[in-house]
């Protein structure tokens, strides 16, 4: 059931935006390859680790409130008119991980060399608003129609090697070659869902199609191209590509004191997948027992036997059989930032930034952009200190960045989102908009 997968999901996001405008983090460079350290690095395990995820929807649009307990929107307790309002016509969920397992950085040849091993997963899925008119309202209406049901995600390593070098006073150009190897990859699109009511039952037909890829060779004992009778071959490498990230920044103090712009273009490149498997559904009626108005009006059912429910019957709605098995590849979605910052000519530790970001993909639901504005505050050479604030795809955020980095060591946390209403199990209540990010890092050398 595609609404449990939207819950199941609890952790993401890319390297923190928040700290673009810190020097000390090691990290701009992700974002920004024209973007130097203030000195040489080495990390392990923990130099970069982000987590999140991002939605413009929350638990309160689905789960309400039943004397001490929680029920479904599907309770006949809560108001169909009400919960539909409430939400948008394309609800949207995406998941972001970002793991750093390696990281080096150093000065050489008058430049920055960086290198780095980090692993990466990208999540999203889109629901259309016509799927839960359709899952409150039931047995009202005889006819449901809508389309627009996406599930996408890619996961991979990446091995990345990056130069950065200021090749006349003031104007930095910086180049991260980036090896991929692929380690699953999926996109499952419904574009067309038609739902016909008969007594106590339904008649779906759902047109949908469905690609999918893991970094094994993959076969089926027989000639049944069921999903469950995929076999999987050795475990060898047949998923690779090559990205590429550029970046450049300008120090515009011969022009406007204390003025800096840049602008930088990630993940330009693919990988290239050596099984790749298409699948769809044949478009052939099916016969749904669904919803009964009993299923729908009865206030004693629980919330776990609600989405037992749930889980059951939409297994019945999609039916994909494997087409084909060839080699095939995928493009990664490529991010822009666009920034400038302003240190205050009366007071040096303190500056002013604004950043502009936008994801570029071919599928609507999974872009995204950004308008970020910051207050940056560096009190001692070994402190930094970042507040921010952001208008985006998914609403409004609040961001924060703390960087103690001394000579020994360089620890920073912080948030592109932060989070005023959970539950006990921190799941943010009125969006899916959740966000950390720390790393620990050993300094090498002295302070450029």
């Amino acid at each position: 059931m595609l609404l449990c997968t939207m819950f199941a999901l609890d952790s993401a996001a890319q390297t923190a935006k928040s700290a673009y405008f810190l020097d000390g983090t090691f990290q701009n460079s992700k974002l920004n390859p024209a973007m130097r350290a203030e000195r040489g690095f080495l990390s392990l395990g923990v130099g970069n680790m982000t987590i999140g995820t991002n939605g413009n929807v929350g638990i309160s649009h689905f789960l309400f409130p039943l004397g001490d307990q929680l029920t479904t929107f599907m309770s006949g307790t809560v108001d169909q008119d009400k919960f539909l309002s409430r939400l948008p016509q394309s609800i949207r969920f995406g998941l972001n991980c970002d793991e750093t397992l390696l990281g080096l950085g150093f000065r050489m040849f008058g430049g920055y060399t960086s290198f780095s091993i980090s692993m990466h997963s990208n999540t999203s899925i889109a629901l259309p608003k016509g799927f839960f008119e359709f899952a409150k309202k039931g047995f009202q209406e005889s006819h449901y129609s809508f389309s627009g049901i996406n599930i996408n995600t890619m996961n991979y390593a990446a091995a990345t090697l990056g130069y950065s070098h200021e090749i006349y006073d003031g104007l930095s150009l910086g180049i991260n070659f980036k090896y991929l190897a692929g380690l699953a990859y999926a996109d499952a699109t419904f574009d067309r869902f038609n739902i016909e009511m008969s007594g106590e039952q339904w008649m779906v037909e759902a047109h949908a199609q469905a690609q999918a890829a893991i970094f094994s060779e993959v076969y089926f004992e027989n000639d049944d191209r069921n999903l469950d009778n995929i076999q999987l071959g050795a475990y060898t490498p047949t998923a690779t590509g090559f990205a590429v990230d550029l970046g450049l920044e300008y120090d515009m103090s011969e022009f406007i004191s204390g003025l800096t712009l840049s602008a930088s273009i990630l993940d330009l490149g693919k990988i290239n997948w050596g099984h790749m498997m298409s699948l769809q559904n044949d478009g052939t009626p099916v016969t749904w027992k669904g919803f009964t108005e009993a299923d729908i009006n009865d206030i004693n059912t629980s919330l776990e036997t609600e989405m037992e429910q749930l889980a059951k019957d939409a297994e019945q709605m999609i039916e994909l059989k494997i087409n084909d098995i060839k080699p095939g590849a995928t493009k990664l979605d490529a991010t822009m930032y666009l920034g400038a910052e302003y240190n205050m000519p009366f007071f040096q530790p303190l500056s002013v930034a604004f950043l502009y970001g936008k994801k570029f993909s071919p599928y609507a639901y999974s872009g995204w952009e950004e308008y970020r504005g910051y207050v940056n505050f560096a009190p001692f050479k070994w402190l930094e200190l970042s507040a921010n604030a952001g208008q985006t795809t998914f609403g409004t955020s609040w961001g924060w960045m703390f960087n103690f980095h001394p000579r020994w060591i360089s620890f920073f946390i912080g948030s592109d989102y932060m989070i005023s209403n959970i539950t006990p199990q921190f799941i943010p209540v009125n969006d899916l908009n959740y966000h950390i990010t720390l790393g620990i890092v050993k300094p090498l050398g002295r302070r450029k």
